[in-house]
């Protein structure tokens, strides 16, 4: 292949204006940066959501069986506590 023929030569960087590419990818970069800010939005309202969702589930267990709810809901917590830690590498 000869690289600086048709249609490879339109890539020659002296053909490119360097201020056009770095407003490209300074745009590109902030439509990354909002689409992570948005996803890490979305995340936080999922917790808020799940936090709601386990307090009204919490009020509807009858007294007898609260304590076997508290007891699973420990489980849970201490099966991903060790899940977190594994993929720390041992630490908390």
């Amino acid at each position: 292949m000869i690289y600086n023929q048709y249609p490879y030569s339109i890539y020659n960087p002296t053909y490119v204006n360097p201020t056009y590419l770095q407003q490209l990818e300074a745009q590109r970069q902030q439509a990354e940066a909002q689409r992570k800010h948005w996803e890490q939005q979305k995340k936080i309202g999922d917790m808020v959501k799940a936090i709601s969702d386990y307090f009204k589930a919490a009020r509807d267990i009858e007294p007898e069986y609260q304590q076997e709810a508290i007891n699973a809901c420990l489980a849970e917590i201490a099966v991903q506590a060790a899940i977190d830690q594994q993929r720390n590498g041992g630490n908390f």
